[in-house]
């Protein structure tokens, strides 16, 4: 009984199968698919694979992680508040849904939605009543297409999934809490969204876990597809804790004259390899994307990404902030893709890098792959130290050393902050980076240790 224990909680065959036991059959073949992709694809290797060139995982062990929690302790409720306070300073008007490894763990404030014909459900439930919606989000991940995808798609459990139907603009928010406590714990975290032609949505993805070095695993994904002329505002907030390993993808796959604004913020984990793609397929869609990053201690943050445009008339502006200082590192990479019928594209990628230390390291690697002959894109990467003229401005008048360089760090991510679609959000982060700046670390949640999840 002890080996069929450890091998439901592992990331084993036998855990998919547990996974795979309630689902419908289509889903659960899906899963059995992903599961053999993922065992025959070697581990991403840093001296084969490009797009791991920087990021080095080799001290990754996957055998070490569990995907279930220990059966005997159930608490966790200090990190579900902590996670709840976060929503009710950004967004207390929205609908909330908690998931930890344990599964749904709170779903709250949903009328509002219900009665617009918005469905708020975990993704489990979608995949036995909305078959249709919930294959059409998955089908923007193909089974096996990488690594740690090909192992979410077989490990996800629970998940958010959201539909707006035609021509809805949701009222409120929808907040997907994902968290994690115990050591060596790995979550899958899953939230699919579909907005069917001329739908609006604002949807927060926020993943945490207490503050301090225990061990983690997070394979997440975010899947959304945007009908057309459809409106989506996506945000996610990483503060996993400084032992975490962070993967994820965060894909959208745009329609006619669609709109995206994306919104992500890093602060927590060890080391974090984050994937986001906007794919502008439809004729005239639009996608914003914008980030900020602060790393220190040894943290080593890794970002790539795809702005393909496969329509005529698109557009897409990327803008990542970066600050990093102790030992700290940060990698970024990102593509613009121009399809050759994508007549008249406009396509821009910018990567800033603020170093705050001789032992911090920042680079930014931006490519253009076009193939049509009338489009315009371009890109630009800047890495260096805090500028000695600006200092010297505000110590002049009279400012200290410590206070003119935590000014100068503000205001280099400013406007980046003022990018966030939400308000709330925005005014949230902003407060996380202000303590990062003042030298408390944010990477996890400072919540009292009372149980796994």
């Amino acid at each position: 009984m002890a080996a069929t224990v450890e091998s439901v909680a592992g990331i084993t065959a036998t855990a998919v199968e547990a996974r795979a036991a309630g689902d419908p059959a289509w889903l659960a073949e899906r899963r059995r698919a992903a599961w053999e992709a993922f065992a025959s694809l070697p581990m991403p290797d840093h001296m084969r694979d490009e797009d791991w060139r920087r990021t080095d995982i080799a001290k990754l062990d996957l055998d070490a992680f569990s995907v279930e929690p220990p059966t005997t302790v159930v608490q966790g409720e200090a990190l579900l508040e902590a996670m709840r306070s976060l929503r009710a300073e950004a967004a207390p008007d929205s609908a909330f849904l908690a998931v930890t490894r344990r599964g749904l763990r709170a779903c709250d404030d949903m009328d509002m939605l219900t009665a617009q014909g918005v469905i708020v459900s975990t993704l489990e439930e979608a995949a036995h009543n909305h078959p249709e919606l919930v294959q059409r989000a998955l089908a923007a991940v193909r089974v096996g297409e990488s690594k740690f995808l090909a192992l979410w798609d077989a490990l996800w459990r629970t998940g958010v999934f959201v539909y707006v139907p035609r021509s809805v603009d949701a009222r409120v928010p929808v907040w997907a809490a994902y968290s994690v406590a115990g050591d060596n714990g790995a979550i899958f975290p899953a939230t699919l969204a579909v907005l069917d032609d001329n739908a609006s949505l604002t949807l927060v993805d926020a993943y945490a876990s207490p503050a301090g070095p225990a061990p983690l695993l997070c394979s997440a994904a975010a899947l959304m597809v945007l009908g057309d002329g459809a409106r989506l505002d996506y945000h996610h907030v990483q503060q996993w804790g400084a032992g975490a390993w962070h993967f994820a993808t965060h894909r959208a796959v745009l329609g006619r004259n669609a709109r995206l604004r994306v919104f992500g913020a890093t602060l927590g984990s060890r080391l974090q390899k984050v994937y986001w793609d906007a794919l502008l397929d439809g004729n005239g869609s639009e996608a914003l994307l914008t980030g900020v990053c602060f790393g220190d201690e040894t943290q080593h943050l890794d970002l790539q990404s795809l702005q393909r445009h496969r329509g005529e008339s698109t557009h897409s502006d990327l803008v990542h902030k970066v600050a990093v200082r102790d030992k700290a590192v940060s990698v970024y990479s990102g593509l613009i893709d121009v399809e050759k019928q994508a007549q008249h594209a406009d396509g821009y990628v910018q990567n800033r890098n603020l170093m705050l230390g001789e032992g911090a390291k920042a680079s930014g690697i931006p490519r253009l792959e076009i193939k049509a002959n009338d489009v315009r894109c371009s890109h630009g990467v800047t890495a260096g130290h805090i500028d000695d003229e600006q200092r010297f401005y505000l110590e002049s008048r009279g400012v200290p050393r410590e206070e003119a360089d935590r000014l100068i760090v503000r205001g280099f991510m400013q406007d980046a902050l003022d990018r966030t679609p939400h308000a709330g959000v925005r005014d949230l982060v902003a407060r996380l980076l202000d303590a990062e700046i003042h030298g408390r670390s944010q990477a996890g949640l400072e919540a009292a240790e009372d149980g796994a999840l």
